[in-house]
């Protein structure tokens, strides 16, 4: 097994691998994403480049930080996003179509509708499907108080029936999208939604989920408009942002058109997007049935275990296949036959996509690829070095591994492995 060029970088990279560092940056803070890297991590990497780029690629967009960035540097970003909540976000960071009078005609609009709502907004606007959206005759506990719910409904109705304009009503959807966690009993709690403590006593009224909303619009979102009224963009990455499996549509980009990817695909860890971001997609409408999340879930990289996988055959890795074995001979009561379908369908996956980035990327293109080992069944996962393997196999060069900060372990594996590390691996197209 190849021994890579293995540098400790967390000295550099440990701060700007956090979204945090966005979440007082331009157009970035409309909608905090927590799992993605800040705008930093990409100019670093164009800091470092010998090359001016002309056409880069990011697989798995999130909340656009890759392709808003490389716009606000003019350069053209191809990406894909198959969850439609974080396309939505993406394409609305990426429009530079708005204008703040335009902008402030709608919030004044939005408001005076909002001033006069109905008694039951419900005959006019649908509450999101399922069974805990609100309480009921069963429930022990309910995602919104009626109040809040009903104040969401509100802002929803407003602008479905005043804004007359698709790229202002995706960025006030996105505004009314940055409220729905703040106005539920829920908070993001790693890979789940968890109760608030005392959430049964926090209610919110309908007039209070309004002026959060309108709050909003007349503060950051209107600082950020009045910018974009000024810039004159010359790359427009939001009409090369596509919604979907990049798996399924990575050949619509031509052949040897890319000289530079980045991105972050989902880490083996698990966590199933869907659900983390799934009072966004039932609030907004965009997903309406178990039906439609179940294929919003198939579509996924297969990364996590709600969608159960059929018996896989791992790829011809030596360190995964001895992961696997050290994984069999630690077996117990816990052993579960859908993590070990995950782990192969996630490395297989893996090659599947560096098959197709051999065929889109130029000679003397570069890939920086951020992810993070993985442990189960007290075996560690090196998926920085597989990756780099499955990369070599296809004809990249893997020029180094990074190691960019310490994350903590499941509390399962946290009395058998300490840490895990998080990498970048950058890989040369030579």
């Amino acid at each position: 097994m190849k021994d890579y060029n293995f540098i400790d970088f967390t000295d550099k990279y440990n701060s700007v691998m956090q979204f945090d560092k966005n979440k007082n940056v331009f157009v970035h803070r409309w909608y905090p994403f927590v799992e993605g890297y800040s705008k930093e991590f990409i100019e670093n990497i164009l800091d470092e480049l010998p090359f001016v780029p002309k056409c880069a690629l990011e697989p798995f967009c999130g909340s656009g930080t890759t392709p808003v960035e490389l716009q606000n540097h003019n350069i053209k970003c191809y990406s894909f996003e198959v969850s439609p909540f974080m396309h939505l976000l993406s394409t609305v960071k990426l429009c530079r179509k708005y204008n703040i009078e335009t902008f402030e005609y709608y919030v004044k609009t939005i408001a005076k509708k909002l001033s006069h709502t109905s008694r039951n907004i419900r005959k006019f606007e649908p509450l999101p499907f399922g069974n805990t959206i609100v309480k009921n005759a069963n429930s022990k506990k309910w995602n919104f108080h009626d109040s809040a719910i009903d104040g969401i409904l509100d802002v929803r109705h407003a602008i479905g029936t005043v804004v007359d304009n698709k790229d202002y009503s995706n960025l006030f959807t996105i505004a009314l999208a940055s409220i729905i966690l703040q106005s539920s009993n829920l908070f993001r709690n790693g890979k789940c939604l968890s109760y608030k403590k005392g959430w049964e006593n926090r209610i919110l009224s309908r007039k209070d989920i309004h002026n959060l909303f309108l709050d909003k619009l007349n503060s950051i979102f209107a600082e950020d408009i009045r910018i974009i009224s000024k810039s004159n963009s010359i790359v427009h990455n939001s009409d090369i942002c596509y919604l979907g499996d990049v798996r399924k549509n990575i050949q619509t980009i031509p052949n040897k058109e890319v000289d530079l990817i980045i991105t972050s695909p989902p880490y083996l860890n698990s966590r199933d997007y869907t659900d983390i971001y799934m009072l966004e997609l039932k609030v907004l409408q965009l997903i309406n049935s178990y039906e439609e999340l179940r294929a919003l879930r198939k579509s996924t990289l297969r990364s996590h275990v709600q969608i159960p996988y059929e018996n896989i055959i791992p790829i011809d890795n030596e360190r995964l296949k001895g992961c696997l074995m050290r994984m069999y001979n630690n077996k117990c009561k816990t052993w579960n036959s859908d993590i070990i379908n995950m782990i192969c369908a996630y490395f297989e996956d893996m090659q599947f996509l560096f098959s197709e980035f051999s065929k889109k990327m130029r000679k003397g293109g570069v890939i920086y690829f951020n992810v993070a080992n993985s442990a189960y069944y007290g075996v560690e996962i090196p998926v920085d070095y597989i990756i780099a393997d499955i990369a070599e196999s296809y004809g990249f060069n893997v020029r180094e591994i990074r190691k960019a900060r310490d994350l903590k372990t499941s509390p399962q594996q946290s009395d058998k492995i300490g840490k895990l590390r998080e990498s970048v691996i950058v890989i040369d197209y030579l």
